[in-house]
Order: C-alpha cells, then structure tokens, then sequence
C-alpha cells in the first residue's frame, strides 16, 4: 500500500517482524514507522474509511 520514504521502492514483508524495502534495506514497523534507514521518514497512511465492523476501505 505505501512506498518507502527512500527512493519509492514498495516494502515486502520479510521474515523478520518489520517491512523491508527491497532496493536499499529500510525497514518499517507493522504502523509504518522507520525502524532502519536509509528511509528519512515514516511510511504515509492512505486515506481509508470502516464500512463496517468487519470492512475497511483503503483509498
């Protein structure tokens, strides 16, 4: 869903617990918050909606 703060490059989850940018290796907390550079800021939120109790929209 989001981009790394890097260069753009998309997160994968890895098999550690965090997100990891594939291209230069920052990694990313399950709220998106930079837990090792080189990404100089957190992952953005895109805007969502709950629908329901069970449903969220994401964008």
């Amino acid at each position: 869903i989001a981009h790394c703060t890097h260069l753009g490059c998309v997160p994968i989850d890895g098999s550690t617990e965090n997100w990891a940018c594939p291209c230069h290796g920052s990694q990313f907390d399950v709220s998106g918050r930079v837990v090792k550079g080189p990404a100089p800021k957190n992952l953005e939120i895109p805007p969502y909606e709950f629908l329901d109790d069970n449903t969220i929209k994401i964008g």
